[in-house]
Order: C-alpha cells, then sequence, then structure tokens
C-alpha cells in the first residue's frame, strides 16, 4: 500500500538516551501545527502519550548517550518512536547539490508528514554526485533542504531565512536565529534566490541532526567567504544550548 502524505505527522527531537528530550515544547508546538495541516487529529493528552514512551524506552537502555529520536503519530492510533545515532557530519563545512523541490497539493508541503521519500532521495541523490545535502529550489529560490534550514548571512551584515511555505520550519533554525539577534545580526525572512546566494558572506545549515554547519559550495561553486566569521559562533552558541540543563524536559517527571 502506496504511503500518503496525511497518513502520519513527525518531528525528531535530540534525546539524551535516557529521559529527556531537548526543546521539547517547540518540538511539540510544531508537531500540532503541521498535524493541523494535514488534518490528523491528535489526542488531547499526546504529550504525556510522548512523555511515557520515551520514560519506558530509556528504561530500556544501557548506555546513556545523545540520540536522535524520530516522534511519529498516525492516523490509526499509533505512536511510533524510533532512535538512531548522530550521524558523523555534524557541525562541519559541507556540499550542496541543488534539485527542485517535491511538492503535494493543499497545505501538506513545509510539513513534516507520512510520504517523506522524495526528501530521503533527494539526500540519496545529492551523496551519490559526492556531496552531503540536497538543496531544494522552486521558482528559482531555495526553500528547504532535504534535513535542515538555511539562513543567508548577506554582506551587508543581515542574516535571511527563507519565507516560503513551501520550507519545514525549523526548531534548530529558531535557536541560531534568536543566536544571531542576540549578538546583534538581524534576521529576516526573504526569497533566497540566486542574487542573494551570490553576494552572501556564509551560509549556515541547521537541523537538530546536522547540527549548524557551514555551506561551502553549491553544485560545486564556492559560496561566500573561505573565512567564517559567524559559523564557528552559531556552531559553539548551539553547543552551549545543549549543554545548558533548561534545554532538557525530563520525561519521566513530566508525568508526574
Amino acid at each position: 500500500m502506496a504511503v500518503k502524505p496525511r497518513d502520519s505527522v513527525f518531528t525528531t527531537v535530540m534525546w539524551d538516551g535516557k529521559s529527556s528530550v531537548a526543546d521539547f515544547v517547540a518540538h511539540l508546538e510544531r508537531l500540532k501545527n503541521h498535524a493541523g495541516r494535514l488534518r490528523i487529529e491528535l489526542p488531547s493528552d499526546l504529550d504525556s502519550m510522548v512523555a511515557k514512551a520515551i520514560c519506558d524506552l530509556g528504561e530500556g537502555m544501557e548506555k546513556t548517550q545523545r540520540q536522535l529520536l524520530t516522534i511519529s503519530y498516525s492516523n490509526s492510533d499509533n505512536l511510533v518512536l524510533t532512535s538512531r545515532p548522530l550521524p558523523k557530519l555534524r557541525s562541519s563545512e559541507i556540499h550542496g547539490k541543488t534539485k527542485p523541490l517535491h511538492k503535494w497539493l493543499g497545505d501538506v508541503t513545509g510539513t513534516k508528514h507520512g510520504d517523506w521519500k522524495p526528501y530521503l532521495d533527494a539526500r540519496d541523490d545529492a551523496e551519490q554526485s559526492g556531496a552531503d545535502i540536497s538543496i531544494l529550489v522552486d521558482d528559482f529560490t531555495i526553500v528547504d533542504t532535504d534535513r535542515a534550514s538555511l539562513v543567508v548571512i548577506d554582506e551587508d551584515g543581515t542574516a535571511y531565512v527563507s519565507d516560503s511555505k513551501l520550507g519545514v520550519d525549523g526548531i534548530t533554525n529558531q535557536i541560531v536565529s534568536s543566536a544571531l539577534n542576540s549578538i546583534g545580526i538581524p534576521v529576516m525572512k526573504a526569497r533566497l534566490n540566486e542574487r542573494m546566494v551570490a553576494r552572501c558572506e556564509e551560509i549556515l545549515v541547521t537541523g537538530t541532526g546536522i547540527g549548524c554547519s557551514k555551506l561551502v559550495t553549491i553544485d560545486g561553486e564556492m559560496i561566500g567567504r573561505e573565512k567564517s566569521l559567524i559559523f564557528e559562533r552559531c556552531r559553539d552558541i548551539l553547543a552551549q544550548h545543549y549543554s545548558n540543563p533548561n534545554t532538557w524536559t525530563n520525561m519521566c517527571e513530566y508525568l508526574q
């Protein structure tokens, strides 16, 4: 049976391998928002369901180390948790390859939905070419990637994120954008077109799995300055974010 986009909704969180996840409230809010767009009715006690499932999952873990944990809820009333190791390629310099964005009808595109294979295929296409990430383009504008969001640091000292509703709203992108604002770099929404990319200083790639990475080439062409001005600082800020105890929610305590 073919997988349909409105079959399920998901989010992928940072998990400590035991009982705590990072940025739980933000992930839960996005999950609910995307479920609404996908017309998936979530149970009123979803937060408690997720907390109990993670608490139970952590009890069976022998080693405690940070992992990625995908939380998925389907129309068949199934809550599924799937963990995997953090990728080796994280918070580093990476290479991108452009690809047309696969679009669905209605309000589906831009959500974390059940038919995720086109994004996985886009990633595989990039890696088959020797790149690390697929840069998804629509109407001559970058709107998303296969698993992360972009922040373009312009030559005028402003940071830009995509204004397209076709891109997934990244939790890590929100964290990095807030950090940029705090160090005096305003963050604005705009069309990330070829002209903006050509004149940029740096492009940051942000995501729960990929961390805060720097995009150094697109389709083999160098992007921005060779010497980073913002990347290392944002990478360190994100590391500090995950080191902050307030970032984490203990799921077992959440149930009490």
